[in-house]
């Protein structure tokens, strides 16, 4: 086999084999509840796209020109969201502990995460060839009991 055969195949058997659990949804395919729940919650969303995540339904979608993603249950309860903010956005307290904790790493992407009516920021760092992410809440302090959310 050519050796650039070989290299898509193996590419493309790593690209099938991730996140097995997380499947591509057509809309049709989402309980009308969940629908329902997103249309109420976020009522300028436009964009949607689907995904089943083990027993949960994930919707990426943009609302006034942010990007946003929510995770709700089968039968419509929302288990949190999120949505895009640029470096400026961060509270001051988060951008002080990135510095400080963080020296030489520069925020390449930030989030709002709310969780049950908690208000996390999530933050991908980037140094060189290397890249962190971390979860803070609004005072600053990690949460290392909470997740990234990808």
């Amino acid at each position: 086999m050519k050796p650039a055969m070989l290299a898509i195949l193996l590419a493309s058997s790593t690209l099938f084999a991730c996140d097995k659990e997380d499947q591509d949804l057509a809309p049709d395919k989402v309980p009308a509840e969940v629908k329902a729940s997103l249309v109420k919650t976020f009522t300028n969303a436009i964009n949607f796209e689907w995904e089943k995540k083990e027993a949960n339904y994930e919707v990426d979608f943009d609302m006034n020109t942010v990007e946003y993603s929510a995770l709700f249950t089968a039968s419509g309860e929302m288990l949190m969201h999120k949505y895009d903010i640029t470096a400026t956005e961060l509270p001051e307290e988060v951008k002080t502990v990135i510095t400080q904790h963080y020296t030489d790493y520069r925020i390449d992407d930030a989030e709002v995460v709310d969780k049950a009516g908690t208000r996390y920021y999530q933050v991908d760092l980037k140094k060189d060839n290397m890249e962190k992410r971390v979860v803070l809440a609004a005072d600053g302090q990690e949460q290392a009991q909470i997740s990234y959310w990808d």
